[in-house]
């Protein structure tokens, strides 16, 4: 068995767990108040075919975007030699009127601010995506 330096990162999980929870509500129920909080007003939503950065942007890219589930899994954490928490899950999304599915990887890079964590950066990589129409009534 090999030994593994494990660093603590008990003090900053609760947080961080609230910070991808509470992205996941509000980018499902567009809430164009909380998003943009959520990247400390400055960050930046790095999406497959674009970059969406600052407050207002975030809020205009959160009141057009597709309802529906996003599901995130465990997040892996490291810390960096700056204390930027680098953070990297998986997810799933359900668009609610299409019930499309869109799989991938959520890379972080997570900061501490006055108010808590925010995202600095939070890159989407999709993986998968199926183009499924609703099923017929």
């Amino acid at each position: 068995m090999t030994d593994v330096q494990v660093e603590d990162l008990s003090e900053v999980l609760p947080a961080l767990w609230n910070l991808l929870g509470d992205y996941a509500r509000a980018i499902d129920s567009r809430d164009t108040a909380t998003v943009p909080r959520l990247f400390g007003g400055t960050g930046t939503l790095a999406l497959p075919d674009r970059d969406i950065t600052g407050g207002r942007e975030l809020a205009e890219f959160t009141q057009q975007a597709p309802g529906g589930v996003h599901v995130q899994g465990v997040p892996t954490v490291r810390r960096g030699s700056d204390g930027t928490l680098h953070v990297t899950s998986n997810f799933v999304f359900v668009n609610a009127s299409t019930y499309a599915l869109s799989s991938g990887e959520y890379r972080d890079e997570v900061r501490q601010g006055e108010d808590g964590l925010f995202f600095a950066r939070r890159a989407v990589t999709i993986k998968v995506r199926t183009s499924d129409e609703p099923p017929s009534e």
